[in-house]
This record gives C-alpha cells, sequence and structure tokens, in this order.
C-alpha cells in the first residue's frame, strides 16, 4: 500500500489528494480512493475506506486458500485416474498430456460449477463409458421430463411416458417430437414450456412439470408372460429392465413358466445395465463354458501388449457370480481377472427358437449379455445397434464430499477380443420412424416375431 499527497493551490490542505492501492496475488484487487476536501472530511472519509480496504486485503488472503483446495482436489483426481483406471495404457492417449492441459486453467477456477466442468472435460478426455465426476450433494438443482426420447431421423421423439407422470396428465403424448431440447431439462421448480409437434402434424405449447423417473429401476427388473397362439405355438415373453443382484433368481422363476413354449423373445432394449447376472440367462440357451472376462490394471499391467487369447487360457474362473459383490470378489481373488463362467443348465436349457430385441437403449451389462448371446448362441439379434457403453465402473471417494465414477474393469470375449464400449449390432436390423411410433407400431416386435415363424418353418421341413 503506498500514499501521496500534493499541495493544490489557494488553500491549506483543502486540495489534499489521497491515493490506496491494495494488490494481491490471487488476481488484482485494487482500491484507488482519492480524497478531496477540509481535513476533517478526509480523515473521515479515510477511516471509512481504510475498512474497505481491510476486506479487499482479507479477501486478497482468503482467495489462494480457495484456489489450494481446488489444486488439492484436482491432484486428488488426477492420483485417483492414474492408479484405478482400468487401463493401464490409457488406450494409446497421453494422460500426462491430458492433465498437464487441464492443469494450467486451475487458476481460472472460482466455483464447485467451474471445477466440475474442468474435471470433467479431463475425463471425457478419456474417450470411453463410465466416467463421471460427482459434486458434494450430487443429485443437482435441474431435472428433466419423466419420458424417454430417442432420436428418428434427426427428430427427437417421445418413445416413452412414465405411467405415474404429470408429463401425461399435462398433455404429452407418444409420437410428439419435441422442437427446443434445450426446455426439456431446467430448475426442478419450474415446469418445462414445451413446443411440440403431434402426430397430425399441428402444433401444441405444453406446460410440463419436470420429474425423475426411470430410475431406481422398477421393481421386479425381470417380468414376463405366454402367448398362445391360434395355429397351436406358444412364445414365452421375458422383459430385462436390468440385471442386478435378484435377477438371477427372477430368470430362474422366469424359465421355469417359459421353458417349455415353442419359441422365446427377450427383449433388453430399455436395459441399462447391472452386472453379470446375465450370464443366468445366457445358460438357458449359450453354449456352456467361458462367457466374459473381466480384467482389471493389477493383470493388465502385467501384460506386454493387447489382450490375447492366450492371456485368458489360465485365468481365474468362476461359476455363478451373480452379484456386484460376488464379481469384484472374483476379480480380486483372480489377481485382476477373472473368466466369468456360463453354466451348464443341463435338463434345463431351452431348446426353441430364441429372438432378443436390442437397441441404442440397451447399455452395459446388457450388452455384454448380447455379445455372448451373438458369438456363443444360436440366438438372433433383432433390433438396431446398442448403446456401445460396455465397462463395468465404480464410484471412487474424493476430498470434500466429491467423487468420481470411473471404469475399473475392461470386458473381454474368451478368443481375446475387446468388447468395451463396442457397440452390438443386430443380425436383423430394423428401421423406425415416427409415424411406427405415432401408430404405437412396435417393429422391432414384429421382426422378432417374424425370426420364430421362420424357424419354425425351417423345423416343419
Amino acid at each position: 500500500m503506498r500514499a501521496s499527497s500534493s499541495a493544490a493551490s489557494g488553500g491549506e490542505e483543502e486540495g489534499a489528494n489521497w491515493v490506496f492501492l491494495g494488490e494481491s496475488t490471487s488476481g488484482t484487487c485494487v482500491e484507488a480512493f482519492t480524497l478531496q476536501g477540509s481535513r476533517s472530511t478526509t480523515r473521515r472519509a479515510l477511516e471509512m475506506r481504510i475498512g474497505l480496504l481491510t476486506a479487499c486485503l482479507a479477501m486478497a488472503i482468503f482467495m489462494p486458500a480457495l484456489a489450494q483446495d481446488y489444486d488439492s482436489l484436482f491432484e486428488a483426481l488426477d492420483d485417483t485416474v492414474r492408479a484405478r483406471f482400468y487401463d493401464p495404457h490409457f488406450g494409446g492417449r497421453d494422460w500426462n498430456a491430458i492433465s498437464a492441459q487441464h492443469r494450467v486453467r486451475l487458476p481460472e477456477v472460482r466455483d464447485d460449477v467451474e471445477f466440475r466442468r474442468l474435471g470433467q472435460g479431463m475425463l471425457d478426455a478419456l474417450g470411453v463409458s463410465h466416467v463421471s465426476l460427482h459434486p458434494p450433494g450430487s443429485g443437482g438443482p435441474t431435472l428433466g421430463l419423466a419420458v424417454r426420447t430417442e432420436d428418428v431421423n434427426g427428430q427427437t421423439v417421445v418413445v416413452e411416458i412414465d405411467p405415474a407422470s404429470a408429463a401425461r396428465v399435462a398433455g404429452l403424448r407418444i409420437g410428439d417430437r419435441i422442437l427446443d431440447t434445450e426446455a426439456i431439462r431446467g430448475p426442478r421448480e419450474l415446469p418445462a414450456q414445451l413446443d411440440v409437434e403431434r402426430c397430425d402434424g399441428s402444433q401444441a405449447r405444453l406446460s410440463v412439470p419436470r420429474e425423475s423417473a426411470f430410475w431406481p429401476p422398477r421393481e421386479r427388473t425381470i417380468s414376463w408372460s405366454v402367448l398362445r397362439r391360434g395355429d397351436g405355438r406358444s412364445v414365452g415373453y421375458l422383459k430385462a429392465d436390468r440385471f442386478g443382484d435378484d435377477a438371477a433368481a427372477l430368470i430362474d422363476a422366469a424359465m421355469s413358466t417359459l421353458g417349455k413354449t415353442d419359441g422365446l423373445l427377450i427383449d433388453v432394449r430399455g436395459n441399462s445395465g447391472g452386472n453379470a447376472s446375465a450370464l443366468r440367462l445366457l445358460g438357458y440357451f449359450g453354449t456352456p463354458g467361458p462367457g466374459v472376462a473381466l480384467l482389471s490394471r493389477p493383470f493388465l499391467e502385467t501384460l506386454a501388449g493387447p489382450v490375447r487369447a492366450e492371456d485368458l487360457a489360465d485365468i481365474h474362473r468362476v461359476e455363478g457370480a451373480y452379484t456386484t459383490e460376488a464379481i469384484f470378489a472374483a476379480v480380486g481373488a483372480g489377481n485382476g481377472a477373472v473368466m466369468l463362467m456360463v453354466e451348464d443348465l443341463g435338463a434345463q436349457r431351452y431348446s426353441g427358437p430364441v429372438a432378443i430385441l436390442i437397441g441404442p437403449e440397451t447399455g452395459s451389462a446388457a450388452e455384454g449379455f448380447a455379445w455372448g448371446a451373438r458369438e456363443q448362441s444360436d440366438a438372433v439379434l433383432v433390433g438396431r445397434n446398442t448403446y456401445g457403453a460396455l465397462l463395468s465402473s465404480e464410484r471412487l471417494p474424493l476430498p470434500d464430499g466429491w467423487a468420481v465414477t470411473l471404469p475399473v474393469h475392461g470386458t473381454w470375449g474368451p478368443d481375446g477380443r475387446d468388447y468395451g464400449d463396442k457397440p452390438v449390432p443386430p443380425h436383423v436390423a430394423t428401421a423406425h420412424s415416427r409415424e411406427a411410433i405415432c401408430r404405437q407400431d412396435d417393429v422391432d416386435l414384429s421382426a422378432a416375431i417374424g425370426v420364430l415363424e421362420n424357424a419354425w418353418r425351417t423345423e416343419v421341413r
């Protein structure tokens, strides 16, 4: 701080000028005060400005502490990625360079929102799924709508509405095209003002309450039914919304009912993943033996290059690991590597034709199931490419209530093929249109029934 004075012509000290400058290392905290007037006026003003200057200097001292907190948090995030990310080679990416590029932007960070933006950008540079930075008290002040939408030929179209949703009461309907997608997410207490195009081409503005739906998954994530046809055949339908810790028992219950049907439809189109309990379902119609390999950093660090089939020949093998806890324990017991086996269910195996419905909402563990069905069974996959997000993740703690989700296991086929984040293609591809959605025609299901009918015709010959 410095003070300067100069005498003004024509008066004793009435023309005195006082200039105070306060500077800090955390940026520039400058207060310049030019005081003019009588000695008494100057002194009163000086006392007031000294108080302001004190506050300024206190902030100058405090701001580096805040910056240091984010610096420590950045270090913890960086160290966690280096230690726990499943691939020690980072998919050929230079993590040192990625970290350095984001580290230089730390001085720009002033709050949690900016730090999350910086940290998430660094994680996204890994180029994989299952990466997310969670601030303290994650959940956030914003919500979307209790609907599912799909991109159909460049249009955002409503394809599902939660049965209990206020969106239905507000007038939103399946087949509606949302014209302004930016309006979907916003403050939870404010309704979304949606401009939509109806199936008949008319337009409407709807005030739709924002809600959280579809998570947690609905109870009994495995459901099933039997259709008896007029030709004497029966079709089993199994819908798997998620493969969770309860899935194996539910699958067994389902197959005790569906096991004698003439054809089986398995629908995993809206399945967001879960765990390897999906292998229990694969056991009913797939080839028994090695199913999928989960590999983590301790094992991958021992390899000189990409995973090969011979690298997997002698790794730890486990049957019946159908809960998340059992799966993580199996990976640990195998020193970072486990081959999850498809069980031989003997007389319980399903003998009829199987068609599996997949689509862009099929993700993660459901894609592992789809890959297994495609490569290790005679089942026919029907629909569209899956999402392409097949990795196994874990939420890991960071300082001050932050957390990071990282993939900690990669997924390989028994032949050494890397399934990680690779979409599963169908055998029979379907084309979706808004017109079909408006008619509520399930083109995937129609094609899948056609697959079963073709199989029956082949059997007759």
